[in-house]
């Protein structure tokens, strides 16, 4: 009976029958079976129906659960609980034995935490994924050897092939079998690098529309008269496949007593980490709640915050000293902005922003850092960051001196505006990570930056890569294998602040021109293996504000353009002046000089070259790049 998914239930309760006997020893103490949770509007009992949860950590597999998971679609939840998939489910076995299934918890986010806008009426950025009811579900497990994914679908709708599931990035190429009418089995190889990915069940595929009203036109659902921007679920579900910690690993980033004092929060309300007398504050698997007047803003002595696979911890962290040479914030749990309201404002009790252009200094931040003049290390690994309420990531004091590690950070229900990525400081790298967000997502704003292995969920606002809004100077930086599986932009005017690769105007002013400073210099940016799947609104637009030299932008595909016209798509390549009038430069003719380079940009496969006809504003490339510039840039295809 697939289309009940009665048929499917029965083979999930044979399964876990199967191995409970020899597997509940592994199961963590606050994460055994669980009682049936509440049925969601439209999906049938049986689907919803629970069997006996088994999770298991067997040195090469780990999965968790939680006891107080609701599924709950549209409502907040309670200080206690965790809300659950209502549209999905997880199960994980070991490759050499396929029968043994074992449960992973799908958590969801869902526009606001479902709790509205408390104290303000204006926007916020989460307008069209509350009116659409979008959801983002994602689970997450650590493993060693190569796995079998299985994700079933949870709301009565059905598909009749593998190929009607999507994975993405497209290019994991995972073997997929389809187990009944509601449910996929995906192979994950085992990666030292783990994998973030999407799966995409075609009844789940909306398509996102600009309206065309106004300046901007807005989002709809509605495809009558309007023009389609992208396709993506409706109810998305991501799952991170992390590497299991060995070795080094293992001891750089899960703390010891060796690695100095610990303090072990309850579970439950956890409002007085500001006067915590050891060095580590360990979560262990569990839920923690600060409340939405709290955050832990943590004394002098606290140099490590660590979450315990299974922990969900309700709150945000800000280290507000800066005596330590080396921080940590690590482990596969998840630090969760929901309780807060957008712009969380310090100064107004924890309300809502009220009164001011902006506070960027006082607003909840999920991660804040003070940085001082002698040198700083940050390990970043780990965490799923959840429902940022503004920034979720922020250093304060001495740019130059915080050094970063960023490793297997994931960012998720990002429905705010302002909910960025990360800003990668001075001598910084990231590698294998995951951002859905609603704001610049790449901020790459220092010199000696290297990121790798990049997956991006693009929300409306802000550009993917950012090095622009103020003149800088900026040497070095390395970005490989970008990823955006979607990219809901959708501005039908053409903003500055927007694109794959962006350098805005000045952030004070974005219409000026005169904002430039021809002393600054930005220089060597490499940029390879970029691609973008399905659809885009554009390129690039670079609004010069410093002198600009060797920006190489290699094997740089784009599926294809959105919906609107060729006007609103098109890219800029413009230097704008200081006060004095004095213009900046950008570089010489590459790739022989040191200017722009576009080295196999391509657009639906095809590949776009200055000598090739196909690259101006009207046609396939969109590259709308000033005249006086012409000497400043090359776009050409190189040999494989």
């Amino acid at each position: 009976m697939p289309g009940t998914g009665l048929g499917r239930l029965a083979k999930r309760m044979t399964a876990a029958a199967a191995v409970f006997f020899i597997s509940t020893s592994a199961v963590l103490p606050a994460q055994a079976a669980t009682a049936p949770a509440a049925v969601p509007p439209g999906v049938p009992a049986a689907v919803n129906a629970e069997h006996a949860i088994t999770t298991v950590d067997n040195g090469t597999l780990h999965t968790w659960w939680h006891d107080n998971g609701v599924s709950s679609p549209a409502a907040p939840t309670q200080s206690g609980d965790v809300r659950r998939s209502s549209f999905y489910d997880v199960q994980v076995a070991q490759a050499n034995q396929p029968e043994k299934l074992y449960d992973a918890f799908s958590y969801m986010s869902i526009p606001r935490s479902g709790k509205g806008q408390i104290g303000y009426t204006e926007e916020d950025g989460a307008e069209f994924s509350s009116e659409a009811e979008l959801t983002m579900s994602w689970s997450s497990f650590e493993y060693a050897k190569d796995v079998w994914v299985e994700v079933s679908l949870r709301t009565g709708q059905t598909v009749s092939s593998a190929d009607q599931v999507q994975i993405r990035p497209s290019s994991y190429n995972f073997e997929k079998q389809l187990v009944d009418a509601d449910t996929v089995r995906i192979k994950v190889p085992y990666s030292d690098a783990g994998y973030r990915f999407s799966v995409e069940f075609e009844p789940q595929l909306y398509t996102a529309y600009n309206d065309m009203s106004g300046d901007s036109g807005k989002l709809t659902t509605e495809a009558a008269g309007n023009r389609p921007i992208h396709t993506e679920p409706r109810n998305s579900m991501m799952v991170f496949a992390e590497p299991k910690l060995r070795g080094e690993q293992k001891e750089r980033l899960v703390p010891t007593e060796e690695s100095g004092s610990i303090h072990y929060p309850k579970p439950g309300e956890v409002r007085d980490l500001n006067s915590v007398g050891e060095e580590i504050i360990y979560f262990r698997p569990g839920t923690y709640s600060m409340g939405s007047d709290y955050h832990a803003v943590l004394p002098a002595n606290v140099k490590w915050v660590y979450l315990a696979p299974g922990a969900y911890v309700k709150g945000a962290f800000r280290f507000l000293h800066d005596t330590q040479s080396q921080y940590k914030v690590t482990g596969y749990g998840v630090l969760s902005g929901e309780q807060y309201v957008y712009e969380a404002d310090t100064n107004n009790s924890y309300h809502h922003l009220s009164g001011a252009s902006n506070c960027h200094s006082s607003c909840v931040k999920m991660l804040q850092f003070a940085s001082a003049d002698a040198e700083q290390k940050l390990d970043l690994q780990g965490v799923t960051v959840a429902e940022p309420p503004y920034h979720s990531f922020v250093v304060y004091g001495n740019e130059q001196t915080f050094h970063m590690n960023v490793e297997n950070y994931k960012q998720v229900g990002s429905w705010y505006w302002q909910t960025d990525g990360i800003e990668l400081y001075k001598g910084s790298t990231m590698k294998n990570t995951f951002f859905n967000a609603n704001d610049d997502v790449l901020k790459m704003y220092h010199s000696d930056v290297t990121i790798d292995n990049t997956v991006i969920w693009k929300n409306e606002n802000g550009p993917v890569i950012q090095w622009g809004w103020t003149p800088r100077n900026i040497d070095n930086v390395n970005v490989a294998n970008t990823t955006v599986i979607h990219n809901r932009m959708y501005w039908k005017d053409v903003k500055y602040n927007t694109c794959i690769f962006n350098s805005s105007s000045h952030w004070e002013d974005m219409s000026s021109t005169t904002k430039a400073d021809p002393s600054t210099t930005v220089k060597n940016m490499r940029f390879e293996n970029t691609t973008v799947e399905g659809t885009a609104n554009c390129a690039i637009r670079v609004y010069a504000l410093s002198d600009t030299e060797n920006i190489h932008i290699k094997n740089f595909n784009i599926g294809a353009w959105n919906g609107l016209d060729w006007t609103s798509q098109v890219s800029h390549l413009k230097r704008y002046t200081n006060s004095a009038g004095e213009k900046v430069t950008i570089g010489n003719e590459v790739p022989d000089g040191n200017g722009f380079a576009l080295e196999n940009y391509s657009v639906g496969g095809q590949v776009i070259e200055k000598t090739g006809g196909n690259w101006s504003d009207y046609q396939l490339g969109r590259l709308g790049f000033d005249g006086e510039n012409w000497d400043s840039w090359n776009a050409w295809m190189s040999a494989p």
